[in-house]
């Protein structure tokens, strides 16, 4: 009852943290970001800003400061253009697109060729929408609607149409995985493609300006184009790869507007970026600002006309919702925004060396600097967030100040943190910790948690965040069967007190590709902590689920996976032991990234090591969990090296060393193949039946030559040049048998004769 109730007590601190940051977002910002009411999808023009609220219509007028209610019961995704105003409406339990006219308060339906995944975009007296979703062609059709003469036109196959002028762009399905942006003049009936593939969705076009959401991984990236001069721009990075395995700036694409040399979009995941929130990106300087921090899985809505910003939680995919207020920002006055300071630490407490990564967590203001006091005399001030190395014992403060033209704002923590003699554990405080294989997949997914807490004596797993236990066990394995955004909360207790970690697990309704997305597809998948989301099939980013403590150094590489082709990830950076890893594609999966990583110990995924003495520990990870599935690709192999001077300093045979591969908590010991050699290493490729944690492993020799018998009693296979591996097992105790005349030769006919059984198992 105990443990329940600090539960309680931890949910309710929770609770009202979350209402001090509203307070302080509306005192620190109250000139300049302004909450005008409730609801989400808004939209503005002008002075006017429109949005829903329980499928009511709220019309907001911004100079006179009031807010008009139109007469509506299920109203959603308006659209507003001078004083004409149109949405999605199932007032009367049919589909259909509402029109109204702010001034005159007119409003009538339109009902011909609309269906419920209809959403209208409105220009002068034109509005065009989708619907009818064709199941031939895989497209839905695209209709325009004159309302000043009540004319109706189809004019293609496409879906996600907006308009400007006499133009009209749109998405169409391409075949396979693809889509294309397209841009119909409505003056001259002239199409145009534009010069760019990949899984494009959600175009908007203002002037000459198309832009879209290029989604082939997870929520997509933003692109530009320009009409006159064919020129494609990516808005937001295309091609980066963070640290940790993800690619970066792949979750701008959720909502995005575009109005004169602005484009404003919602970036929903924390990267090395920056952290997610509202931005606008200037056209003219190629350059995005963040404008309101909401941090990570908070999925914005913004929208934006001349230097008015508006924007709302969408709550519809069950991410972090902080609350439901329709905000609004003129830019004009953004740069007097003042910052206000704030920051976390990874780790508070530890034995020196102790390495600190503070991350900057300000969510009001832009700041222009930061200066990181450490309190041991040193100072940082090269960037957003820092990494810093306390070397001494003791009790430090720490502070942040941040500043920008409009003022400065510093936040000091004392007795932040702790750090211990190298010899000496600190038992006062228990400090949480766990990890997953994977935090995002398809339902239903299995997810392994791993729990790498300080100082725990028992501990508490409560993956739905409902209060009660769900498990007691160190690296416990749970199901989420339904899609949704789960809270998981771990709390350990010793003696001393207690200490809570929480995380979140994203589960995803279905899957357009039809496959398992949580990693349980194949044994061999390897895992992984990401996976990819937002209507693609993707291989997406990747991720690792092991400790980066235990990491001694990896490598990225990126490929586009094809349907048919074989893919080689080659690490031309040669920071680890893997050459590259490889495999033929049994299906499309899009752009993936695989990770290299050499440990410093064993994995500590891999319960003990292999027999041999032991080269290198390393992990491949290809893509999402269930990315590296045997329906999904074939042919495997991993090609490896190994260092001359390790064979010579360990009196290593050549022919003994194997790769070792970790798969059904046993080792698994894989033929290999010498392919070249070099002044400083052995070049070795094996065929592997899927990507995980390895090891690679030899035998020493005995003082006559021989592999010694105390390495192991395994069987090599043959070697690269078809000759039996000389080694040979003798038994203790039987010394007078070996010498007898003829043993040799039967005892080597055993071998032979073992090793043949052995390779017909």
């Amino acid at each position: 009852m105990e443990i329940k109730g600090k539960l309680y007590s931890i949910a309710l601190a929770s609770t009202i943290l979350v209402f001090v940051f509203l307070i302080l977002v509306s005192a620190a910002s109250s000139a300049q970001v302004t909450r005008i009411g409730n609801g989400t999808d808004p939209a503005v023009y002008g002075n006017t800003v429109v949005w829903t609220d329980n499928g009511v219509i709220h019309v907001y007028d911004l100079t006179a400061k009031t807010d008009t209610k139109v007469d509506s019961s299920a109203a959603s995704h308006p659209a507003i253009y001078g004083n004409k105003l149109v949405w999605h409406d199932e007032s009367s339990g049919t589909p259909g697109l509402a029109v109204y006219d702010i001034k005159t308060s007119e409003k009538y339906h339109i009902t011909e060729n609309v269906d419920s995944s209809s959403i209208p975009c409105i220009y002068g007296n034109r509005i065009v929408w989708s619907a009818n979703y064709n199941e031939t062609n895989h497209n839905y059709n695209v209709y325009m609607r004159d309302i000043s003469t009540s004319t109706q036109t189809r004019i293609a196959y496409g879906e996600h149409p907006d308009i400007y002028d006499t133009r009209i762009t749109y998405a169409a399905y391409d075949g396979g995985d693809w889509r294309s942006i397209i841009v119909y003049d409505i003056a001259t009936g002239e199409t145009t493609k534009v010069p760019y593939s990949g899984d494009l969705n959600i175009p908007h076009i203002y002037g000459n300006s198309v832009i879209w959401s290029d989604t082939y991984t997870r929520l997509g990236y933003i692109a530009m184009y320009d009409i006159p001069t064919k020129k494609v721009t990516a808005v937001t990075s295309d091609n980066s790869v963070c640290e940790d395995g993800s690619e970066s700036g792949c979750d701008t694409g959720f909502h995005t507007s575009i109005y004169g040399d602005k484009i404003v979009y919602a970036k929903v995941s924390n990267d090395c970026l920056g952290s997610a929130g509202v931005y606008v990106y200037n056209i003219s300087k190629a350059q995005s600002t963040q404008i309101f921090d909401y941090g990570d899985k908070v999925y914005t809505t913004p929208d934006v006309y001349d230097n008015t910003i508006v924007w709302g939680i969408d709550g519809k995919y069950g991410g972090a919702v902080i609350d439901s207020g329709i905000y609004v920002i003129n830019l004009s006055s953004s740069d007097t925004l003042p910052p206000v300071a704030e920051f976390t630490a990874n780790v508070t407490s530890g034995a020196a060396p102790l390495t600190v990564l503070f991350t900057y967590t300000g969510t009001v203001g832009v700041p222009a600097s930061w200066l990181w006091d450490f309190g041991d005399g040193i100072n940082s001030t090269h960037a957003m967030n820092a990494t810093h190395t306390f070397t001494n014992p003791g009790i430090y403060k720490t502070s942040l100040t941040v500043e920008n033209g409009a003022g400065n704002s510093t936040v000091t923590k004392t007795n932040y943190i702790v750090v211990t003699d190298s010899v000496v554990t600190d038992p006062r405080i228990p400090n949480a910790k766990f990890s997953s294989n994977v935090t995002e997949g398809y339902a239903p997914l299995a997810v392994q948690f791993y729990d790498s807490s300080q100082n725990a004596v028992s501990r508490i797993w409560d993956f739905n965040n409902d209060g009660n236990t769900d498990s007691s066990d160190l690296n416990p394995v749970y199901v989420y069967t339904a899609p949704g955004t789960y809270f998981v909360n771990l709390t350990i207790t010793n003696a001393n007190g207690f200490s809570t970690y929480i995380t979140t697990i994203n589960v995803l309704e279905g899957s357009s590709s039809g496959d398992d997305s949580s990693g349980n597809d194949d044994s061999s998948s390897g895992g992984s902590s990401h996976s990819s989301s937002g209507g693609s099939s993707s291989g997406g980013g990747g991720g690792s689920p092991e400790p980066a403590k235990n990491v001694e150094v990896k490598e990225l590489c990126q490929v586009f996976i094809t349907n048919g082709k074989e893919v080689k990830f080659d690490f031309k950076k040669n920071a680890t032991c893997v050459v590259y890893a490889s495999f033929e594609a049994k299906k499309t999966l899009g752009k993936t990234t695989t990770i290299a990583e050499m440990l410093k110990e064993k994995s500590s995924l891999v319960t003990e090591l292999p027999s041999g003495e032991v080269y290198k520990s390393f992990n491949l990870w290809v893509g999402n969990g269930g990315v590296a599935s045997s329906k999904n690709i074939e042919n495997s192999k991993v090609c490896f090296k190994v260092e001359k001077s390790w064979v010579q300093d360990k009196n290593i045979d050549q022919n003994s060393i194997t790769l070792n591969r970790y798969s059904d908590e046993k080792w698994e010991q894989l033929p290999v193949t010498l392919s070249e050699e070099d002044d400083g290493f052995l070049y070795f490729t094996s065929e592997t039946p899927g990507f995980s944690s390895f090891a690679i492993t030899g035998k020493a020799k005995s003082t006559s030559g021989e592999v010694g018998a105390n390495i192991g009693s395994e069987s090599r296979e043959v070697d690269k040049t078809g000759s039996e591996d000389p080694e040979s097992e003798q038994e203790t105790g039987s010394k007078e048998n070996v010498s007898t005349p003829g043993f040799a030769a039967i005892y080597g006919l055993a071998g032979l004769l073992a090793v043949f059984l052995y390779r017909r198992k």
